[in-house]
């Protein structure tokens, strides 16, 4: 079965306190809709669901918007499923049969299947049911609309995803913590001699944590030639998930280079904070072959000139004689 997702609807935390967030939108042809929240006394116009030091066994009621901005009838299935950060950063939900284990797991839906007409809109209500023994710290979720369709060319079946994120924070102690393992490195070589190369550092990031977590790195080189790269923003990572990260940074080498990622991580969120720094070092042959290809054909040229002045000089010499 092919399933094509469509973009699932997260504003980041840097986002939450835009006043006017728009609504997520999937379009395709004439099938189009929007999904948001909807306005409460949980708040209005908000980026998506947030709860604050949620204690354990809370129940919460809200509900998201959906509107059929499209032209033809829209059949919807609208389900809640455990949120993660995929290792290319960006937020999903799971998938593909995939059971929820977490938040997903304690919302449940109060209108499902949805069938709107073109231009209709509804409110889809919601509860969650935070357990009595919830860990502390934050859980996410995704309340998901989902349009199956089977294409009449073929035997495949299309599944076009949206939804927004539901963030939790459950009243504890709040232990944030990050890892960094699989740190390596290569290195690229210049085809103008004259120019630097560059570094390309792979490593993963690994919350191990109770909280959202983010933060910020730096890439170095060491050496006379030493490289130091601006901070660059890390991407949001939840709770138990890990992402595969890839940073280059220009290096001007003889043959290697060592250097070091410095990463600060920070939680995210109601009393964050930034975490202990840690730098994690590499290494690597980095031979620049344009340079040292050119260097050749120089010290070739100036021993061929050195030859055949000899050679002209000793011709020279013989006619003398």
């Amino acid at each position: 079965m092919l399933r094509r997702l469509l973009p699932f609807a997260v504003i980041g935390t840097l986002l939450l306190a835009v006043a006017a967030p728009a609504p997520a939108v999937a379009v395709d042809g004439g099938v189009a809709w929007t999904v948001q929240t909807a306005d409460n006394a949980h708040g209005t116009r908000r980026a998506n669901f947030r709860y604050d030091t949620v204690d354990p066994g809370t129940v919460i009621s809200d509900a998201m918007t959906v509107v059929n901005t499209g032209t033809e009838p829209l059949p919807l299935e609208v389900y809640a499923a455990d949120a993660f950060t995929a290792a290319t950063g960006e937020i999903d939900v799971l998938v593909d049969g995939r059971p929820s284990r977490d938040a997903g797991t304690w919302v449940s839906v109060d209108a499902s299947p949805l069938s709107l007409a073109p231009g209709a809109s509804a409110e889809v209500p919601f509860t969650i049911t935070v357990p009595a023994d919830a860990r502390p710290g934050d859980h996410a979720a995704g309340i998901v609309t989902s349009l199956t369709s089977t294409d009449p060319t073929s035997t495949l079946s299309v599944d076009r995803r949206l939804g927004t994120r539901i963030n939790l924070r459950i009243a504890g102690e709040l232990t944030p913590a990050a890892a960094v393992s699989d740190v390596s490195a290569r290195y690229e070589a210049s085809w103008n001699p004259f120019e630097s190369g560059r570094v390309v550092v792979q490593y993963a990031l690994e919350n191990t944590g109770n909280t959202r977590l983010t933060g910020s790195e730096i890439l170095a080189t060491d050496g006379l030639f030493g490289e130091r790269g601006a901070p660059t923003q890390l991407t949001e990572v939840l709770p138990g998930s890990t992402v595969e990260i890839t940073r280059e940074i220009p290096a001007f080498s003889l043959g290697w280079v060592a250097g070091s990622v410095e990463l600060t991580p920070e939680a995210v969120g109601l009393g964050a904070a930034p975490l202990a720094p840690t730098e994690n070092g590499f290494s690597v042959v980095a031979v620049p072959w344009s340079l040292y290809a050119l260097l050749a054909l120089i010290l070739a040229a100036v021993l061929t000139a050195v030859l055949l002045v000899r050679r002209r000089r000793a011709a020279a010499a013989a006619q003398a004689d």
